[in-house]
C-alpha cells in the first residue's frame, strides 16, 4: 500500500508540474533602442528653458557682443604702445559670460 501512495503522490506532483508551467509568465523584455539615425532630435528631449533664463541669456549675449566689439580698438591701443586699464577686466569678463552662457545651452 505504501508504494500505491507515493506512485499516486508523484503522479499527481507530475500533472500539477506539467500544467504550472503552461501557466507561467513570460516577462516581457525592453526594447533596444533604435539606431541614432532615426532617434528624434536631441534637442526635443531637453526641458524647456524658463522665460526669465532666456532674458537673462539674451542680456548676457548683448554685453559679451559689446565688450568683444570695443576688444579690436584696444589692440590698436596696444599696437601705439598704449595698455587700456579696463582690458584684461574686459577679457575676464568676456570668459565669464561666455561660460555661463555655454552652460546654459547645454544643460
Amino acid at each position: 500500500m505504501g508504494r500505491r501512495v507515493i506512485g499516486t503522490i508523484l503522479g499527481t506532483v507530475l500533472i500539477l508540474a506539467s500544467g504550472s508551467s503552461a501557466q507561467r509568465h513570460v516577462p516581457h523584455f525592453p526594447v533596444p533602442p533604435l539606431p541614432s539615425d532615426s532617434q528624434p532630435d536631441a534637442k526635443s528631449k531637453r526641458p524647456a528653458v524658463a522665460r526669465t533664463n532666456i532674458l537673462e541669456m539674451e542680456r548676457e549675449s548683448k554685453e559679451l557682443s559689446q565688450l568683444a566689439g570695443s576688444i579690436p580698438g584696444d589692440v590698436e591701443l596696444l599696437k601705439r604702445g598704449l595698455l587700456p586699464k579696463d582690458v584684461v577686466g574686459k577679457l575676464k569678463r568676456i570668459e565669464k559670460l561666455s561660460k555661463h552662457l555655454r552652460s546654459e545651452i547645454m544643460f
